[in-house]
């Protein structure tokens, strides 16, 4: 008898644990994009004004989080202005991609930046509302054990934790993201065309006001949409309904977000129809997949200090062999039915986000890995769900202990042979 509860306190437990760590491990902007992400926040609570792109790059980037962190400011700087100003000291740009501080960070000029620390924390308890959401969809699908080792591989990814760990809107995406799942799987589970209805908005707007990286997800959702109208619901009038619905919800967004909509569009135009200089070169397409595959496991501090190549390869290589055991399971079993149908969702979401993610990669050097998150649901699901169905029975009860036992060892090996050696904070020096 699996105790959930013991379980669930284990793995959230760790994954506080473990985040909070990175927090305080890696230095102020060390991130991905933190700067620019706490900048915008900071900016507009300061000047009461929303930067151009001009003065910062990511201003383009759906505006929920930057609103919300600007609020956050607003609250501290109540308390003390010097709580959340923004510094930057002198930039090594030239740093990026080595075991390097980019940022010049001395016990001198170091302070513990409150506004900066209280974001961090705020984004792992919205990626820890994620974590749980996954799990209440886990549910609807595996028994307890696969449900609850998907859980751990997707609570103790290195990179997950690093990045929820940071300011950045990567995790209201992976909120949006593992909502939308949630959703897919309670409707194809319990299909209500009035739950259909809803989803047709949620699937539009989330990516607009959370981040981008949510709409193959959404696509994937609206697919199964069309697909249980055309061939689950007698009465097709809902389609004629869905439709009008979402030309009037474009329609009145478009007229009070006109911005907002652009932004998007150009975004999307420039993702799906560019390439790199030689992007469809054989090097250039090596090169891409090992960084999305670092920067998904983990490689933290500007693309510069990661875990060893041969544990990459080992993680990589067992999740995809988890999920081709999981097709030939699948295949061998004659699984029918709705178990199908549920099944058919994961690798619907799974499929559609790596994709979309490769794509991107054929026109952005960046860190690619971390745009999968909002489907990190879905792909740890995939990755245990085969090796589960493998093990003998009695080694089944164990895999959840196996999973944390093994990522717990690559928080520890990306600890103490890269974050502390090199990012270690400057006040702990």
């Amino acid at each position: 008898m699996v105790n959930e509860r013991r379980w669930l306190i284990l793995i959230f437990g760790l994954y506080v644990l473990l985040g909070v760590g990175y927090s305080l491990l890696m230095p102020v902007w060390e991130a991905p994009d933190e700067p620019a992400h706490y900048h915008l926040g900071w900016h507009f609570a300061t000047y009461k004004e929303y930067p151009s792109q001009d003065f910062n790059y990511e201003s383009h980037q759906p505006r929920t989080f930057y609103y919300f962190s600007s609020w956050v400011v607003r609250v501290l700087d109540t308390i003390d202005p010097e709580l959340t100003r923004f510094r930057r000291p002198e930039e090594y740009v030239f740093n990026i991609r080595k075991p390097e501080r980019r940022f010049d960070w001395t016990n001198e000029n170091y302070t513990f930046y409150w506004g900066v620390y209280v974001l961090r924390w705020i984004n792992l308890a919205i990626s820890g509302i994620a974590l749980w959401l996954n799990w209440k969809t886990f549910k609807q699908i595996a028994p307890p054990t696969l449900a609850l080792a998907a859980l751990a591989l997707a609570a103790l990814t290195p990179q997950y934790l690093h990045i929820m760990s940071s300011v950045n809107n990567d995790a209201l995406g992976t909120l949006a993201g593992a909502l939308l799942f949630y959703l897919a799987i309670r409707f194809v589970k319990e299909p209500s065309p009035w739950l259909g209805l809803l989803l047709i908005p949620l699937s539009v707007l989330l990516p607009l006001f959370t981040k981008l990286t949510v709409l193959p997800i959404s696509a994937a959702l609206l697919l199964i949409l069309a697909w249980k109208w055309l061939f689950g619901f007698p009465q097709k009038r809902w389609l004629l309904y869905s439709a009008l619905f979402i030309f009037l919800g474009a329609g009145i967004f478009y007229l009070v977000f006109p911005e907002a909509v652009q932004s998007a569009f150009h975004e999307i135009q420039w993702r799906l129809f560019s390439l790199r200089k030689n992007a469809l070169t054989e090097k250039y397409i090596k090169a891409v997949s090992s960084q999305i595959l670092w920067t998904y496991w983990g490689k933290v501090g500007w693309l510069a200090v990661g875990l060893p190549l041969w544990i990459i390869q080992l993680l990589t290589g067992l999740g995809v062999t988890g999920m081709m055991l999981h097709i030939y399971s699948l295949v061998r079993s004659k699984v029918r039915g709705l178990q199908l149908g549920l099944w058919l969702v994961v690798w619907l979401v799974a499929l559609f986000t790596v994709l979309a993610v490769a794509r991107n990669g054929l026109t952005t050097f960046a860190t690619q890995g971390r745009l999968l998150f909002p489907t990190i649901g879905a792909l740890s699901l995939l990755m245990v769900a085969g090796w589960h169905q493998t093990l003998p029975a009695r080694i089944q009860q164990y895999l959840p202990l196996l999973v944390i036992l093994l990522f717990l060892f690559c928080n520890l090996v990306l600890w103490l042979t890269g974050v502390i050696p090199i990012y270690y904070q400057p006040f702990f020096d």
